[in-house]
């Protein structure tokens, strides 16, 4: 055993010695902290909230992430892209006057359109929450902004205490709304109160109260407008992709079924959702450093990639087996459909988990063509696979578990791509 203790030991101290991996600590401890307050809640909030009252959050985060992306153009995940930080909080602030009119812009059709809306999403009960979507969306993009910024700093801590606090809001937000509101409102109003959290605690650090003047904000959209189209483009993409098989299982199969979907999508992505993205934000951060000092950032990849497979193979094995008995016992009997589709869903998550956390390779090296391409490679496979599933009669599970199959290949491809980005060097030609 004394060989076990020194081989520890000599672990933990590299570990402490790389700024990059605590870092990291800081930020996982914080979004996985945050996690856990969810879900050690779910057992309660789903008993609270029946099947269908969870599909209509799904379907309200849906519609609310793709209008971010029409309301900003994805210009939030630019924050720290910058070498200079004065010209990261110009971003920041581009950002804040984007979201600000797009408030504007979309409030009142969203209040004339609320009916017409809801039903093409497949849910009449959500026409009352629909004028709410333009403010979410907005804030949505402020709070990954604010934390740019913090993380561009440096601040990896207080990013982590952020995502604890937003967690904290949406769990009194939702038991809250359950009081006082009606139907799905509760959820609605915690997915709302958890993002305005992370902004209030990210507001005293922030430098988004120092306006540094509209031309040279304006100068940093001009500058980024090309990245941003291929950004929001595939961010398009991405959300048609989710979105796809939440309205093909809305429409095709009900909104019981949808919810039961719905939290197994939710339970699944936890892992990706607080360490994969914690990992994610340190090596964005890491890796535009490094390109912006002239140099390439493979070393840094590898090391993710080897820590994100280490930790992923065992969690995701373990959820495959447990889920399908746990989900009934901890969620209650009536969400038994839902551990079923958690467990074939788990194996997609799996290749999420390795490669996401590392997606943004091709925006630092400035390959603006990339994440539109792999995006739209997705939903044209996702429209394929709802294509063949209302043609040939399939039944959710068999749905289910063919979208999982194709997004996990389409994972892996990106995983090659990402080596290959990282692999670059500043000024070298691309081909």
């Amino acid at each position: 055993m004394n060989w076990l203790r020194a081989f520890s030991a000599h672990a933990m101290v590299r570990f402490c010695a790389s700024k990059y991996w605590k870092d990291v600590a800081w930020l996982a401890f914080g979004t996985t902290l945050s996690q856990v307050m969810v879900f050690a809640t779910l057992p309660l909030i789903s008993r609270l909230f029946g099947p269908a009252q969870f599909a209509l959050q799904h379907l309200f985060s849906q519609t609310a992430g793709f209008l971010t992306i029409v309301a900003t153009l994805r210009f939030e995940y630019f924050v720290q892209l910058p070498g200079r930080h004065r010209d990261g909080t110009r971003i920041l602030q581009l950002v804040a006057l984007m979201g600000g009119c797009g408030l504007i812009l979309l409030t009142p059709p969203a209040w004339l359109f609320r009916e017409s809306i809801s039903r093409w999403l497949g849910d009449a009960a959500l026409a009352p929450w629909i004028l709410l979507l333009p403010v979410t969306a907005a804030v949505i993009s402020m709070g990954v902004a604010m934390q740019g910024e913090a993380q561009r700093h440096g601040q990896f801590r207080r990013s982590g205490q952020a995502e604890v606090f937003a967690k904290g809001i949406y769990i009194f937000g939702v038991l809250a709304g359950w009081l006082v509101l009606p139907g799905a409102g509760g959820l609605m109003l915690g997915f709302l109160g958890g993002y305005l959290g992370k902004m209030a605690w990210l507001w005293r650090e922030s430098s988004l109260k120092h306006c540094q003047g509209l031309r040279p904000i304006l100068h940093q959209g001009r500058k980024y407008f090309r990245l941003a189209g291929s950004l929001a483009g595939s961010s398009g993409l991405y959300s048609a992709t989710v979105v796809i098989p939440v309205l093909f299982i809305s429409h095709v199969y009900g909104t019981d079924r949808l919810g039961q979907y719905s939290l197994a999508f939710m339970s699944v992505s936890l892992p990706s959702t607080f360490l994969g993205a914690a990992i994610g934000g340190v090596f964005y951060q890491r890796a535009a450093e490094r390109w912006a000092q002239g140099s390439q950032f493979l070393d840094i990849w590898w090391s993710t990639a080897k820590k994100l497979l280490i930790i992923g193979a065992p969690l995701h094995i373990l959820a495959i087996l447990i889920l399908p008995d746990l989900f009934p016992w901890l969620f209650g009997t009536v969400w038994r459909p839902a551990g079923k589709y958690a467990a074939i869903l788990a194996v997609g998550a799996f290749f999420n988990f390795i490669s996401s956390p590392m997606d943004k390779s091709s925006l630092v090296v400035r390959i603006w063509w990339y994440i539109p391409l792999w995006h739209a490679m997705r939903t044209a496979a996702t429209g394929i696979v709802a294509g063949l599933a209302m043609h040939l009669h399939w039944d959710l599970d068999r749905f289910v578990l063919v979208l999982t199959i194709q997004q996990g290949l389409l994972y892996l491809v990106d995983l090659v791509s990402g080596w290959h980005f990282a692999s670059r060097r500043p000024g070298e030609v691309v081909r």
